[in-house]
This record gives C-alpha cells, sequence and structure tokens, in this order.
C-alpha cells in the first residue's frame, strides 16, 4: 500500500508542476511587470513623494484594468473546460457497455485529459482574481499612505505658520 501512495503521490507532483508551469507561462505576460512594480513599491515606499505614490496607484489601476478582461476570459474557458469534459464525459459514458459503476470508471479514465485542461484554466482563472483583489487592496493600501502624508504635510504647514506670542522667527 505504501508503495501506491508514493506513485500517487509523485504523479500528482509532476503532474502539478506540469500545470503550475503552463500557467505561469501563461499569465507571465500579465504578472511579470506587476510583480517588477510591487517590488519597487515595497522598498522604496517610505522615501516615495505623495506625486510618486499617486502615479504607482495610477500604474497599479491600470495594471489592474489590463487582469480584469483577461480575468473574465479565463473564467470562461474553465466554464467551456467543464461543459466539454461533461458533455465527453457523457459520450464516453453512453458508448460504453456494462454495469453504471463500471461505465462510469471507464468513462472517467476516458475524459481525464479534459479533468485536467479543466483544472488548468480554473486555477488560471483563481491565480488571475486572486492578483486583481491584491491589486485593489494595495492600492488602497497606498491611498491611506497618500492621505496620511497629505495630513503630515498639511499639519507641518499649520504649525509653521502659527505666530507664538512671545517668540520671533
Amino acid at each position: 500500500m505504501e508503495k501506491k501512495l508514493e506513485t500517487a503521490l509523485d504523479n500528482v507532483e509532476m503532474t502539478y508542476r506540469e500545470l503550475v508551469e503552463v500557467v505561469d507561462d501563461m499569465l507571465s505576460p500579465l504578472f511579470s511587470p506587476i510583480n517588477t512594480l510591487v517590488t519597487t513599491i515595497n522598498s522604496t515606499v517610505n522615501a516615495l513623494s505623495v506625486d510618486q505614490i499617486r502615479d504607482y496607484i495610477l500604474q497599479l489601476q491600470l495594471k489592474a484594468f489590463e487582469i480584469s478582461e483577461t480575468k473574465e476570459k479565463a473564467a470562461l474557458k474553465a466554464e467551456l473546460a467543464e461543459a466539454l469534459q461533461k458533455e465527453r464525459f457523457a459520450v464516453e459514458f453512453n458508448g460504453l457497455d456494462g454495469s453504471a459503476a463500471v461505465k462510469d470508471k471507464l468513462a472517467l479514465v476516458a475524459t481525464s485529459s479534459e479533468v485536467v485542461a479543466e483544472a488548468l484554466y480554473n486555477l488560471a482563472s483563481n491565480l488571475l482574481k486572486t492578483k486583481l483583489d491584491q491589486l485593489h487592496r494595495l492600492v488602497d493600501a497606498l491611498k491611506s499612505i497618500l492621505m496620511s502624508r497629505m495630513q503630515e504635510t498639511k499639519f507641518m504647514n499649520i504649525g509653521s505658520s502659527i505666530e507664538i506670542p512671545g517668540m520671533t522667527r
């Protein structure tokens, strides 16, 4: 039993690596510029000016705009993959002889590539959704930093313009 489990786990790991590589290749053109931008923001956030923060917010919102359309298309691909898998399963199931349980198992084996394709597009869709959600959270965080910096500047300007009796400049 232990050898069978080890083989099954190895097969899952191998399939996982292959699918992740495919999805990474698909999404890399979208994610690489965003990841670079986020790394830059992370390393310089404390030194950013108000104008730089505004610029980064705009850049991130534009990236979110790009991803949103791709996310919806990936969700459609995932739905199509599921529909095609179900259709192929039904065709296979109906074309087989034997009990329902036997037909079910044989049809499942025959449609395994469609199941994997569905999983691949579900992963791509979920990764796009997650990245988009995180972009929105990052924009919100930058907005908070921007507001804080603007408040600090306002207080410093108010404080420097107040004249205190008995004090000369």
